[in-house]
């Protein structure tokens, strides 16, 4: 019926020209609804529907059609896919009063020429003035589309899902690759660091030693003051020298790690610090275990640039470094009370800023390639404080570095008190020295020389060949070769070389002492450091002889720790 036919309708209808007018109005606004709209009487019978619900029914109620046998020539189904029979249409259950209605339910309707539709439909009762149900008024509108572009954008942010997560797969690895290939960098520039320091030591260091043993014999022997004076000057260079290469070799790579673990590193590193106006605290809490290469030497260096951290910015004179196991990992933490930082500025702005964020950055992709992981607590005016966590795993072996609840640099204090030492001498004092024990000892003294340098040997076999009362027995070039000719040789005194490939000096040492308790052993090195004496003490080396001061010193140490050693020996 068109609008001209209803308001015809109208017209001839009885009432007032207003209601007419009304009822025109309300005709004309159902039919232009936006929304499908239709009534059923009590019965079910289709009593008014727009245009909107024809276009999407595809087809007009039969004259006297109820809504179940209308609804029942379409197949309907649920939001999950089920059919839904025609006798469990919702208008049915809001006109017997089972739902006091129905609010946005999903309804999928199939037409009869197979096309499919999605609808959200509201039914409300009608009621008169007792409150009977008298029919019911049904709204429903189309999302078919609506729908369909969820769908789509569902799909699209599926696929949209799934290609960022490819990415950041992608991106995860190379993260991890970037990581690991920077670990093998930093450890590659260690080991050739490493590699540098340990051919400064074992050829450089190792001839200006002799050098220095060389012209010390050469200083006594008989000579013009002119020539004398030479000697001295030529002495006193080489000492610089030989100075400057052992300064050259720990900033390279400390051979203090690679002989005796991270500990007696650490150790070693705050003594250096001292030169830098920074005290620092070393406490190591727990037993720490032998770590593998790559790992001490990372650490290490992650340790010493946050020290060095204190002294570029934190403004202070003090720091403090703790390592102690906890639940299988090892907790290295460095604090300061400095003037601290805001940790969410991650830029370096140079030298002069607090927050060097690049060298953070760059310890904690250190740890985590490692496995491990950088924590940060700072803030400004109240210091920094950063823990180093390292997983231990199945590879870490006890070391024989034990500090237990102590400071580790006040242990090795101590046990330096114990060490045999022996002031220089003056020539006139060597030869007053070697006639005393000779009268007084009526013997020999059999000495065994074990170094890796044969120059190095050579050079301390002429220094204690002028001794009538000394006798060199044999040289070894390694630790294992010292234990050996031991057994065989059966030394008095064994001249020991700290760095020796296979065994080193420290390990040759604790072995001989098992074997041969009453073997006198004097610890040899280029280095002076208190963690190579206080390792040789520990191993049972009685003595410890800067080779570089072995013409002036060592033949009073030898007879002075046989002394030592024979008077602890008859108490």
């Amino acid at each position: 019926m068109n609008r001209q036919e209803q308001m015809n309708e109208f017209k001839t209808d009885g009432g007032s020209e207003a209601l007419r007018e009304s009822q025109w109005r309300y005709r004309t606004l159902f039919d232009l609804a936006p929304i499908a709209v239709y009534s059923c009487d009590a019965s079910g019978v289709i009593r008014e529907y727009n245009n909107r619900a024809a276009e999407l029914w595809g087809r007009n109620p039969a004259p006297g059609d109820t809504d179940e046998r209308f609804c029942g020539s379409f197949k309907m189904y649920r939001p999950d896919g089920s059919f839904m029979p025609h006798e469990q249409c919702p208008m049915g259950d809001v006109l017997s009063g089972k739902v006091p209605g129905i609010h946005d339910g999903e309804v999928h309707i199939e037409r009869p020429d197979g096309s499919r539709v999605i609808v959200i439909v509201n039914i409300a009762p009608l009621t008169d003035d007792r409150g009977d149900i008298t029919g019911a008024i049904n709204c429903f509108y189309d999302v078919t589309e609506r729908k369909r572009a969820e769908e789509q954008l569902r799909q699209l942010n599926e696929e949209l899902e799934a290609r960022v997560a490819e990415r950041t797969e992608e991106l995860t690895d190379s993260q991890k690759r970037l990581r690991a290939l920077s670990a093998a960098l930093n450890v590659t520039e260690q080991r050739e660091r490493q590699r540098l320091a340990t051919d400064l030591h074992d050829y450089l260091g190792q001839l200006l030693a002799l050098s220095r043993i060389k012209l010390g014999q050469a200083k006594q022997l008989p000579m013009q003051p002119p020539v004398a004076k030479i000697i001295t000057e030529v002495d006193e260079v080489t000492g610089k020298a030989l100075t400057y290469t052992r300064t050259l070799i720990s900033q390279l790579s400390p051979p203090v790690l690679a002989e005796f673990g991270l500990p007696m590193a650490l150790q070693w590193l705050t003594e250096q610090l001292q030169q830098q106006d920074l005290s620092v605290s070393l406490q190591v809490k727990t037993t720490i275990p032998t770590l593998p290469e790559d790992h001490a030497l990372l650490l290490f260096q992650s340790i010493r640039e946050l020290l060095i951290n204190c002294v570029k910015h934190a403004d202070t004179h003090e720091a403090a470094v703790t390592l102690e196991q906890v639940d299988g990992s090892l907790h290295i933490q460095i604090s300061d009370r400095g003037v601290g930082f805001d940790p969410r500025v991650s830029t370096n702005k140079g030298d002069h800023s607090p927050a060097p964020g690049f060298g953070l950055l760059s310890i904690r992709e250190r740890m985590l390639s490692l496995g491990g992981r950088f924590e940060l607590e700072s803030s400004p005016g109240k210091g920094t404080t950063t823990t180093l966590v390292l997983p231990l795993g199945d590879r870490a072996v006890e070391s024989s570095v034990i500090a237990s609840h102590g400071s580790i640099i006040e242990e090795a204090r101590g046990q330096a008190h114990n060490r045999v030492q022996a002031p220089a001498m003056t020539t006139g004092q060597s030869r007053n020295i070697v006639e005393h024990f000779t009268s007084a000892s009526g013997s020999t003294v059999r000495v065994l020389v074990a170094d890796d340098h044969a120059m190095v040997r050579q050079g301390l076999c002429s220094v204690l060949k002028q001794y009538s009362d000394i006798q060199v027995v044999g040289e070894a070039a390694n630790g294992e070769e010292a234990v050996a000719l031991a057994d065989s040789l059966q030394p008095d005194v064994i001249l020991m070389d700290v760095t020796m490939p296979k065994v080193d000096g420290v390990e040759a040492t604790r072995l001989l002492k098992r074997k041969h308790p009453d073997v006198v052993v004097i610890g040899l090195s280029i280095h002076t450091t208190g963690q190579v004496e206080t390792a040789m003490t520990e191993a049972g080396a009685v003595a410890f002889v800067n080779k570089e001061a072995a013409v002036d010193e060592l033949y009073q140490t030898i007879h002075t720790a046989r002394q030592s050693t024979g008077s602890r020996l008859s108490q």
